[in-house]
């Protein structure tokens, strides 16, 4: 029997999303095309594989007993053609994939694409945002690279370093009528807050934190991203919690007041991760390597 790495590919991730729509988008293939390549699996295994219920596409018990030996073989396959492959930055078309926050993109990217674009100007990045409980499994696939940030947990399923150790900090406007003359612990429980409840980093666990430490926010708004955060406020009273870097990234007009939150906490860490089975790849380790050069232990700037 021919083993078609796409046909499998298509397996594997319905498999993993449950959803033939769900699987389409993430192969960026359409969802008729998807479909055929159940219709061609199924044939070719005389089985259903999988059946449309109310809570998704259920693989059948031949479905899973295909999965194992067909990931297996997959991921042997991968790791086979990666260490046969010479990687030269200087002429690589390759496209890489990043998972980081939006404060990430903002503070981080523009040092890294510095030096990227430098040593390996045809390459192509894209930088992806995906959930937090989702990297694991994206990392394993392939579908990203490399995972960037404040990313508390993921460690026990990857590989990963870590880059420099980041402190909270609470900004708002300049001569903001609290912050200019310092912070309390009840002038921070009485601000009025942003939060940013970001999927794709641990920074919406601040909350727990600060509130076992007695400082418990009630938002007055709440956002997906930090990036529009800064503008809100500077037009208004609101202040917004948020890791030192980026508050100085925001400051560069002098326009806020950066104040040490009333408490300490532990330090949150930045890290780079991988999954083991891209850790001898050529190209995944020359971009592992310049993320570690560029912003390991930086200072802010």
């Amino acid at each position: 029997m021919d083993f078609d790495l796409n046909l499998m590919r298509v397996f594997l991730t319905v498999l993993h999303e449950r959803s033939v729509t769900r699987a389409a988008q993430r192969l960026n293939l359409t969802q008729p095309a998807v479909s055929y390549a159940l219709a061609r699996l199924r044939e070719r295994f005389d089985d259903p594989l999988f059946v449309r219920t109310a809570t998704g596409m259920q693989p059948t018990p031949i479905a899973f007993a295909l999965a194992g030996p067909i990931e297996r073989g997959m991921n042997s396959f991968a790791e086979a053609v990666s260490l046969r492959q010479r990687f030269d930055p200087a002429t690589s078309t390759r496209c890489f994939r990043l998972s980081m926050s939006d404060i990430g993109e903002m503070v981080f990217l523009p040092l890294l694409m510095e030096r990227v674009h430098a040593l390996a100007p045809r390459l192509q990045i894209e930088v992806v945002e995906i959930a937090l409980e989702r990297l694991p499994q994206a990392l394993k696939d392939g579908e990203v690279d490399l995972a960037i940030g404040n990313l508390a947990g993921l460690g026990r399923h990857t590989c990963h370093a870590d880059l420099f150790s980041e402190r909270y900090a609470c900004m708002g406007r300049r001569g903001h009528p609290v912050l200019s003359a310092g912070l309390t612990r009840g002038q921070f429980k009485r601000l009025d807050h942003i939060l940013v409840a970001s999927r794709a980093s641990a920074h919406r666990l601040l909350d727990d934190v600060l509130g076992e430490a007695g400082l418990h926010r009630q938002p007055y708004l709440t956002l997906p991203h930090f990036s529009a955060a800064a503008e809100i406020v500077r037009r208004t009273d609101l202040t917004v919690t948020l890791p030192y870097r980026a508050a100085i990234w925001f400051n560069r007009d002098n326009a806020f007041e950066i104040r040490p939150l009333p408490i300490a906490l532990p330090p949150l860490c930045v890290t780079v991760h991988w999954h083991a089975r891209f850790e001898s790849d050529p190209g995944t380790m020359w971009l592992r390597r310049l993320v570690e050069e560029t912003l390991a232990d930086r200072s802010p700037a």
